[in-house]
């Protein structure tokens, strides 16, 4: 029973950010993007990684990363730039607690990077719809309706690589170079 009111109101979130009709903009690859990235916590040894491959490429204005993870890590430390996300946050209907809810909502991104793989219960596409973004990126094991480009990496499986390929589809796009 819990188990289908938290698909329920998880559904009905996804459903209000669907019908919100944003306009698409395809960012601009310079130092003055704002992005966010949505990471497992399997993935947060590659943060240090990915931000250096991010800022060797577009060095972006601000970067932040959010990470789900089951229980809240005692080794990271939570700031502006890492949002963790775990089990705690949320309350019992499965959506997510005032403050953690305000705090992606005022996130607003140019760039949203999802490179989550977990979506027990619509957590990945619900997380999705919290975040304000003019342009989302998602791959193929995701909901394609909530994103506005969607890449298939095939084979590759690390998480660095992905985010290097992202980037020279990115950059093949907007027409600029490396």
């Amino acid at each position: 029973m819990l188990k289908s009111l938290i698909v329920f109101f998880r559904k009905r979130n996804v459903k209000r950010n669907l019908q919100q009709k944003n306009v698409l903009k395809f960012p601009e690859l310079d130092n003055s993007t704002m992005m966010t990235i949505l990471l497992d916590y399997n993935q947060k040894n590659d943060i240090k990684e990915i931000e250096r491959l991010i800022k060797v490429n577009v060095n972006p204005k601000s970067l932040r990363f959010i990470v789900l993870c089951d229980s809240l890590p005692e080794n990271i430390i939570q700031t502006d730039l890492m949002v963790l996300i775990n089990k705690n946050d949320f309350n019992s209907f499965g959506v997510l607690k005032k403050e953690k809810d305000s705090m992606l909502k005022s996130m607003c991104n140019d760039l949203f990077i999802n490179m989550s793989d977990k979506n027990e219960r619509l957590l990945n596409d619900y997380l999705v719809s919290c975040v304000n973004s003019s342009f989302k990126i998602g791959h193929s094991n995701v909901n394609f309706t909530l994103h506005d480009f969607i890449l298939d990496y095939g084979a590759v499986a690390n998480v660095v690589e992905r985010v290097e390929v992202l980037f020279s589809y990115l950059f093949m796009l907007s027409g600029k170079k490396q």
